[in-house]
């Protein structure tokens, strides 16, 4: 059974740039996407030599994953073993050897806070005085609508002259907030 060294055509030894130009170079000549005007088999085949080039890169192009392939060749005994098999085609996502699942992480108090997750913090008054703005907006706009039915040129001009006052709070209301939460101790 062929090693991932065979199929990259590249002895053990071989460096890690060795490595990475005999995948490039095979991946450019195998890859589906550069093979134009071939049949469905041979397509087939390219898809298959690119999925087994890719896997042997996963192993082959990570140092760590590489030391324990190779010792997995020589059995640990530095002498040459029975070749591995290679990992199966198309999707080796297989997790590495420090992989550690996410449920032991859980518990680390470090990373717990005093608040459950998903409980917004409580609303303050403060809170509604950013939304004051575009209440003035809003309240300039039906004004203006109503104005126009009415036919009352006064409250016309004081929905217009409301805008930039609903304005100049996009800018003080935030800012305000912001102040008079420093000024608190919490």
């Amino acid at each position: 059974m062929a090693t991932h060294y065979d199929l990259l055509g590249l002895v053990p030894t071989a460096s890690q740039d060795e490595i990475r130009a005999a995948y490039r170079a095979l991946a450019r000549r195998h890859h589906p996407d550069t093979q134009y005007g071939i049949d469905a088999a041979a397509a087939d085949r390219s898809r298959q030599t690119m999925a087994a080039l890719n896997a042997a890169w996963a192993v082959l192009g990570d140092p760590a994953r590489r030391r324990a392939y190779d010792a997995g060749l020589t059995g640990g005994s530095g002498h040459p073993a029975r070749p591995r098999p290679m990992a199966p085609t198309g999707n080796d996502n297989r997790p590495g050897p420090d992989w550690m699942p996410f449920s032991e992480y859980e518990d680390d108090p470090e990373d717990l806070d005093d608040e459950p997750y998903g409980n917004p913090p409580p609303r303050r008054p403060a809170d509604s005085m950013v939304m004051t703005p575009v209440l003035l907006v809003v309240l300039a706009v039906g004004l203006f609508f109503l104005s126009t039915v009415v036919q009352w040129p006064g409250l016309r001009m004081f929905a217009i002259l409301l805008l930039p006052v609903a304005g100049a709070g996009f800018v003080a209301a935030p800012l305000f907030v912001m102040i008079r939460g420093r000024s608190r101790p919490d």
